[in-house]
């Protein structure tokens, strides 16, 4: 009996030992106020729940088709409002913004993926933000924010940012 005490204080132990699910998306919420022109107008969507880490620039494959499914609904909003670039006007500001932040956000794509090789060993976490704010000249967007956070789940190390519609 004693020998069953023991083992489940110490399961017990290993388990609170580790960072809290719930401080990590705390954590990257905390995070993204910071980072955005208008925190007052900050909406959260959605929030993932962390998942493990193996470098920036590891993906699962579910997770590349996710971010591919998503910058490909960004350009096929972009070639709609434009009628496929044919009534192209640089003075919308939304497809202006739009596009800005989806050409960032590919070129982050790029450098995570360009520096990343195989499945690294376990660097932290990774937790998504979906969220809706304005950006600094008053535009209406909605964007998803990935952070990666350290072993411990105290800070965030690495974030990008890819727009949505």
């Amino acid at each position: 009996m004693t020998k069953i005490i023991m083992f489940l204080f110490c399961c017990l132990t290993l388990v609170s030992c580790g960072p809290s699910k719930s401080k990590m998306v705390e954590l990257a919420k905390e995070n993204l106020t910071l980072n955005i022109d208008n925190p007052q107008q900050l909406k959260i969507i959605a929030t993932s729940e962390p998942d493990s880490a193996f470098g920036t620039g590891y993906f699962s494959k579910t997770e590349v088709q996710g971010i591919l499914r998503t910058l490909q609904t960004v350009t096929d909003t972009i070639m709609k409002r434009t009628d496929d670039m044919r009534r192209f006007d640089p003075e919308d500001s939304y497809v202006m913004s739009l596009a800005e932040r989806q050409m960032k956000g590919m070129a982050e794509i790029r450098s995570l993926v360009m520096k990343a090789g195989k499945k690294g060993p376990f660097s932290g976490w990774k937790v998504k933000v979906d969220y809706a704010s304005v950006d600094g000249n008053g535009n209406p967007y909605r964007a998803e924010r990935w952070f990666f956070i350290d072993q411990e789940g105290k800070q965030v190390y690495k974030t990008f940012e890819l727009p949505l519609p």
